[in-house]
């Protein structure tokens, strides 16, 4: 029988001792499963002189793992390039995966073999990439339908697989997943809930298929139940991805240890399963025959705008639920409105926010992931926690495997952390407001680059061997001298070119039809691109060249003053140039700005290896003196605004929303004298309490364990109290704390957690487990959060912070000279 579906996840079981790859596919409502038993494990031996003695030598090689003898099924002599020259090695194929590692290490020390490869690629990712599959994609199975040694959840239809491949056509649909989100609310009173002693007493659930729902504790507060009625909703709900917010550090956490208290077993998983977790810096939670996708993951990754990293403002910022329309609760007074009767309710339509919040979140960020998933052969929950160096190698390494490249071993990072290179070419800004402003772009840059001058690990000549080539053969990077090969095709300048050809057609199809998939590919495709050369630079890479990264940064940096120097010749005067861009305006007013910089733009075109785009013409912006700090309003009246602190996380509300109206009336009004009397005003308005509290809260993430850190900043000393209290505190956590006029000298002493919080009135708090009130520093907030969001752009129009604090300014005897 033959059956078409979408590959959502792959992994495999032993049987008999041998493994059994499970394929776990969806057709349109109903599961599949497919089970394959003919791919063997494998790894590759490099030869350090005789490929006869390295056959001899693994041959007559044996090991044991629990008092088992571990020996190679076969071995094969193969072919492979490995950075660009060609090599013998020897395929070593094992009988189950776990004897990999068994025969890896005293592989390893044979004299014979130089070094051992790809033994640690795991054996279910290994068969995607070499079945040609990739996950969140169509793929085709010819079998016959068979009864499964064990039962599964949900499972319509199983398959004993004789072959599995790929359906080869374009993707006009997403795949018909089943998405559940849930959250978890525990109770608390005044501290951190404990997961030994307090209870989860609501867990709201929303899905595609059966819309929301709130799960609830009885007035005992008995979590037994709710827990149990949460695993039969994900059975009946049987969802193919199960998203939270923060899941992977706290719900399913806790709800494990709830699961031990009560003896519940928490059989989540198709195969009635329980979640595996995963170690390291952070928690990896996985559930067999499901995705498990951790959604703070995506966004604390991905959305570099925003500031704080909660639920509440992401769902914001992605137009999910508006923070200002969704109910709000002090997290620690949780427990309080479980008690009370009249509040219940409210806790009931917090919990609604909280889980719809999440789901629509997955709604904007899942689809990008889906096609990274797709492009790296990565399955969805472990592509939506990795880093943009891990998620460009296993391209590679997919990559690799078409092309016959033997793939490299993990780098050494801690070897190469310190290996920096110089990076892009920064003109200084032109400090102050500026009018008719326009900026270009160079597309893609530094990919663009890597392909114009074949730059790639495998094209690159060492140094010392430079001489042995004729000028003609090679491209020799300005500054750094690094030399690279014109005649072999570049493992990685051939795949990017080949991405950005991709993605040149996927944008002109854009061009002509509105396509929401399209779109996300062609974007995918960009973060990708853009990520190769700083992986090349990346210490832990597996295809480390730093001398890559170096060229391209180097060539980039000679191109943007060359187009600097062609504006200059235009009658231009460049305001500002970083790294891929540049802001012109002409120095003649009677010229039309627009038509001088398609001249330029077209002059650059023809003589450079790069596409020069029209980004954006500014009726008016502003630089301050640093590098990547402005605000310009565009033709079509929208603000950009590029690292003030209404873009950083490490300012209070209040701070930002000031900036952002300054910047406001200074771009659109041109009124400076407006600006300060905003600021005055809102001084003003904090001073007498007239600030509501929530704008003052400064959030910053904990990156370590509270004992790593050897500076003492305020949110470490936040972190230090909140945990005392009882609170759980772990890397990843966003600290939000006040600063109050009370405790010590430092801002780190008088940081109070606004978890600790009482309650307040005006600038007048009360702490738990403290009979004194604390005070707001207002003079903290106005010289160290309002006065340095302002004063960059109001001292420029020769305002003082004397001045913007409506305050006489102290003059000396010269001044009256």
């Amino acid at each position: 029988m033959k059956v078409d579906g979408w590959l959502l996840d792959v992994d495999y079981i032993s049987e008999s001792g041998e493994p059994v790859i499970r394929m776990w596919i969806k057709k349109e409502d109903k599961n599949i499963l497919a089970l394959y038993r003919d791919f063997e494990p494998y790894f590759y031996a490099v030869p350090s002189n005789s490929l006869n003695k390295c056959i001899e030598d693994i041959n007559s090689l044996q090991a044991s793992r629990y008092n088992n003898k571990i020996e190679p099924v076969r071995i094969e002599k193969a072919k492979r390039k490995d950075f660009g020259e060609e090599i013998y090695v020897i395929k070593i194929v094992v009988k189950h995966p776990k004897h990999v590692p068994t025969l890896r290490d005293p592989v390893r020390e044979l004299e014979s073999v130089a070094e051992v490869r790809e033994a640690d690629i795991p054996f279910a990712n290994r068969f995607v990439i070499d079945a040609e599959l990739a996950p969140c994609s169509k793929i085709r199975v010819f079998g016959e339908n068979t009864q499964p040694s064990k039962s599964y959840e949900n499972i319509d239809l199983c398959i004993e697989a004789e072959l599995a491949e790929p359906l080869r056509e374009e993707l006009k649909s997403e795949p018909p997943i089943e998405k559940m989100a849930f959250d978890c609310e525990m109770y608390n009173k005044g501290s951190a809930p404990d997961s030994q002693k307090d209870p989860v007493i609501i867990i709201s659930i929303a899905s595609t298929s059966y819309g929301t729902n709130l799960l609830y504790a009885d007035e005992k507060k008995n979590d037994g139940k709710i827990i149990k009625n949460f695993i039969s909703e994900i059975r009946k709900i049987d969802p193919d991805i199960i998203l939270t917010y923060n899941g992977d550090d706290f719900d399913w956490p806790y709800l494990r240890e709830r699961c031990k208290k009560h003896e519940i077993s928490l059989n989540v998983g198709r195969d009635d399963s329980k979640p595996k977790w995963r170690g390291g810096a952070r928690r990896k939670v996985s559930i067999t025959g499901r995705m498990n996708v951790d959604l703070y993951r995506i966004a604390e990754r991905d959305l570099r705008d925003v500031s704080v990293m909660s639920l509440e403002e992401v769902s914001d910022y992605l137009d999910v639920v508006n923070i200002d329309e969704r109910k709000k609760l002090p997290p620690s007074k949780i427990g309080e409105y479980w008690d009370d009767d009249k509040l219940r309710d409210e806790l009931f339509e917090y919990a609604r926010d909280d889980v719809i919040s999440t789901y629509g979140i997955s709604d904007e960020l899942l689809p990008t992931q889906i096609e990274f998933s797709r492009m790296t052969k990565q399955f969805l929950d472990d592509v939506t926690k990795m880093g943009r160096g891990r998620q460009v190698e296993w391209y590679l390494i997919a990559e690799a495997y078409g092309k016959g490249e033997l793939i490299p071993n993990k780098g050494e990072y801690g070897k190469r952390k310190s290996d920096s290179y110089l990076g892009g070419f920064v003109l200084k800004p032109k400090r102050g407001l500026h009018e008719n402003v326009v900026s270009l772009d160079f597309s893609s840059m530094y990919p663009t680059l890597m392909v114009a001058y074949n730059i790639s690990p495998d094209t690159l000549i060492p140094k010392g061997k430079i001489g042995e080539y004729d000028e003609e053969e090679y491209y020799k990077a300005p500054e750094v001298g690094h030399a690279f090969l014109k005649d072999r095709k570049g493992f990685f300048s051939e795949i990017l070119k080949k991405l950005i050809n991709r993605r040149v057609e996927l944008k002109e199809r854009l061009d002509k039809e509105e396509s929401k998939i399209l779109d996300i590919r062609q974007s995918a495709l960009k973060t990708l691109t853009n990520s190769f050369y700083g992986y090349t630079g990346w210490g832990a890479a597996r295809w480390y060249r730093k001398e890559c990264a170096e060229a391209t940064t180097a060539w980039g940096r000679e191109m943007i003053k060359e187009a600097i120097s062609a504006a200059e010749d235009r009658n231009l005067e460049v305001i500002y140039g970083d790294t891929d861009s540049i802001f012109v305006k002409s120095l003649n007013e009677d010229e039309d700005i627009i038509e001088e910089v398609k001249d330029l733009r077209q002059k650059l075109n023809e003589e450079l290896p790069l596409e020069i785009e029209i980004e954006n013409l500014y009726e008016t912006i502003f630089f301050t003196e640093k590098k990547k700090r402005y605000a310009g309003l565009t033709s079509n009246e929208e603000i950009k605004i590029r690292g003030l602190e209404v873009r950083r996380g490490d300012w209070c509300g209040l701070a930002k929303e000031i900036q952002k109206k300054i910047i406001e009336v200074i771009l659109k009004q041109r009124d400076e004298d407006t600006a300060v009397e905003i600021v005055k005003d809102t001084i003003e308005k904090l001073k007498n309490g007239g600030i509501s509290l929530d704008k003052l809260v400064i959030s910053k993430t904990l990156t370590k364990e509270i004992s790593s850190y050897e500076s003492r900043q305020a949110h470490v000393r936040a972190a230090e109290k909140a945990k005392r209290q009882g609170f759980e505190i772990v890397p990843g956590t966003k600290v939000r704390f006040l600063v109050t006029s009370r405790g010590g000298d430092t801002i780190g002493d008088r940081s109070i957690p606004v978890s600790l919080l009482d309650s307040y009135e005006g600038n007048m708090l009360e702490v738990k487990g403290r009979e004194s009130k604390y005070l707001i520093d207002t003079e903290y907030y106005i010289n160290n959060q309002i006065l340095p969001a302002v004063s960059r752009i109001l001292n420029y129009f020769g305002y003082s912070n004397s001045d913007l604090k409506g305050e006489p300014e102290q003059r000396t005897f010269g001044d009256f000279g």
